[in-house]
């Protein structure tokens, strides 16, 4: 698949792999810092694969909340704007509007999985692209349930970052550390 809606967490680890980043302080470790700008790095190099935003810029909004202009991920995502494909995304106030499945969902994330739908039902391919937020592990099931492709960066990390914070969910014998060391997933490959 070319096409990503990028998670916030992603610009923002993969700006903390920057040495002049603001964001030293970030849970993730370096390593997997690594691995998550070298996604970033493939993809601003990549012109065949875009960036997907929401018309109303709420995922635009998001990026300068979070990121200045001189950090790598804003900078990545300005330049993606470019050939950026954008789709209509409906606003109920603050939040996007999620199928019903989906209610319980995290409301500032929410604008990402209406913004992959929407490109999705217009026939675009496309996913969610995650590096840190364990979210996206809680609602599995109902993100699958309704057609959302999420590409984990780091998911063997992110699957234990989960497990730690909900060790009730955790099933016997889970958590291999080796996963996170294979290096970014191929482009494309939904996970």
């Amino acid at each position: 698949m070319a096409d990503h809606v990028v998670d916030t967490n992603v610009l923002i680890v993969a700006s903390a792999a920057d040495p002049a980043s603001p964001f030293k302080d970030t849970h993730v470790p370096a390593d997997e810092r690594r691995i998550v700008f070298a996604w970033l790095r493939d993809f601003r190099g990549d012109h065949g694969r875009r960036l997907i935003m929401d018309r109303a810029r709420g995922l635009l909004r998001e990026y300068k909340k979070k990121l200045t202009a001189q950090d790598y991920g804003l900078v990545v995502a300005m330049e993606k704007l470019r050939t950026a494909a954008f789709v209509s995304v409906e606003y109920d106030g603050e939040y996007a509007v999620v199928p019903e499945g989906l209610a319980r969902f995290d409301n500032s994330d929410k604008k990402l999985v209406a913004a992959h739908l929407a490109h999705r039902s217009a026939g675009g391919q496309s996913t969610i692209v995650n590096a840190c937020d364990t979210d996206w592990h809680e609602h599995e099931e109902a993100l699958s349930a309704a057609g959302v492709i999420v590409e984990q960066l780091l998911p063997g990390w992110c699957q234990r970052e989960f497990w730690r914070k909900n060790p009730e969910k955790m099933p016997p014998g889970a958590g291999d550390h080796e996963q996170d060391r294979a290096g970014p997933p191929d482009h494309g490959a939904a996970r």
